[in-house]
């Protein structure tokens, strides 16, 4: 155990023939050791002290294949060696690592296809998968009891594979290219109907009552398949959250800050100001054109009907008269009912400062949520500035979301600006209703 605790020596290359020193060197250790709990702890320290590190660690997995391919009853180290590290996984966090390395190295061997594949009932599987499976198989066969770490290495697989996955996703899509075959069989999928294949057991026509001598098999098959079920949703919630989590700091990024929210509150104050203004331009520039364009029309009429008395000679008015009257009315309303003699009673045009205030309130009014855009409305309705035009804030709001370039690009949907519009409304009544 103090072993075990002193750490890996990373950086050094793996003997030759070291699986087969760690084979023989762990089965000696379980021969010699009376005590089968110490000898599982003292084989687990020596397996981590070997095979710890990144390069020694296929040694591991192929002692595992050789224990499990030699003759006689050598195959129950394999299982002893895999139960050891998982019993003490949870104590001793070297031998959890060891177990994460050993199952990415098995993922690496079996993608990248390092050993032929086998064949069982006439189908084809992969090495690695039978060296999982029957490992597995045996584990049960000494204790029913070791199903538990057995499902513990099998869920390593499911989150480490379904990691890889996802990492090589992400690359294909940064890149365009992917080490991961994306076409191959996952492994832990090939592992469940492997052993769904080593189960199955048909019993002699004379004897359909025959106990299936396979059952153990099912039994670790269906707690595979609910560890599968436990871990990939567990991972699918874990990315939810993260997700989740992500989007809401990408959120928290995109949305106003409350200092920005002050620094565009006289934009917002002032713009409905001139909103206000330029709403009221249009009304006042028609009442000055129509007493404008009046003016020339009765001063025209009251020429041409001079110059026709004169024509006519009635009332003793002669036609040069009549003419001489004619051009001179013509002439004075020209002059005195031009735009630029009147434009002193126009309306000013506050069009570009309108512009001006909402395009600078409008930055900001984007990156508002619907909290932060309603807040902040109630603190304009209670502005002292702003009470001459209480009314016509609703009305502003749906001119500035009018006005928006990209409205596509605000962090608040259209309904729940709407939302916010009639909430101001309301409050706007009750400030009325106060005054």
């Amino acid at each position: 155990m103090a072993q075990a605790e002193a750490g890996t020596v990373s950086g050094e290359q793996a003997p030759v023939d070291l699986e087969e020193k760690i084979a023989r060197d762990v089965m000696v250790i379980f021969q010699k050791q009376m005590d089968s709990e110490a000898a599982s702890e003292e084989a687990s320290a020596y397996i981590w002290q070997n095979a710890g590190t990144p390069e020694k660690i296929d040694a591991f997995v192929e002692a595992t294949e050789l224990w499990l391919e030699s003759s006689g009853v050598a195959d129950k180290f394999a299982a002893l060696s895999w139960n050891g590290l998982a019993i003490r996984r949870d104590s001793n966090e070297n031998f959890d690592t060891l177990l994460r390395m050993m199952v990415d190295s098995i993922l690496n061997g079996y993608y990248t296809l390092q050993k032929p594949d086998i064949d069982y009932k006439g189908r084809k599987y992969s090495t690695y998968t039978s060296i999982i499976g029957n490992t597995f198989i045996r584990m049960l066969e000494l204790s029913s009891s070791n199903i538990e770490n057995a499902s513990d290495i099998f869920s390593i697989v499911v989150r480490h594979e379904m990691e890889l996955e996802a990492k090589s996703k992400a690359e294909e899509e940064e890149t365009g290219h992917s080490s991961f075959p994306a076409e191959m069989h996952k492994l832990y999928d090939e592992l469940i109907e492997y052993l769904t294949n080593r189960a199955e057991f048909k019993a002699t026509p004379l004897s359909d009552d025959e106990d299936n001598p396979n059952v153990h098999i099912e039994e670790l098959t269906e707690r595979l398949r609910a560890s599968r079920r436990y871990v990939m949703q567990e991972i699918i919630n874990e990315r939810a959250i993260e997700k989740k989590k992500q989007l809401e700091m990408e959120l928290e990024n995109q949305l106003a800050s409350a200092e920005e929210i002050v620094m565009a509150a006289p934009h917002f104050t002032e713009g409905m100001s001139f909103f206000v203004k330029e709403k009221r331009y249009n009304i006042k520039y028609l009442n000055v054109e129509k007493v404008r364009v009046t003016l020339q029309l009765i001063g025209h009429i009251t020429g041409v009907i001079y110059f026709i008395l004169g024509h006519m000679g009635i009332w003793g008015i002669s036609w040069i008269d009549g003419m001489f009257v004619c051009f001179a009315m013509i002439i004075l309303v020209r002059l005195t009912g031009s735009r630029k003699q009147m434009k002193f009673f126009y309306p000013t045009d506050v069009s570009k400062e309108l512009e001006e205030c909402s395009t600078a309130f409008i930055s900001v009014m984007r990156n508002m949520s619907q909290e932060q855009f309603e807040n902040f409305l109630v603190r304009q309705i209670k502005l002292e500035e702003n009470q001459n035009y209480l009314s016509m804030i609703p009305e502003f709001v749906k001119y500035l979301y009018a006005v928006m370039p990209d409205r596509k690009s605000m962090m608040i949907s259209v309904d729940e600006l709407s939302e916010v519009v009639e909430n101001s409304e309301i409050e706007v009544a009750k400030q009325l209703r106060g005054q």
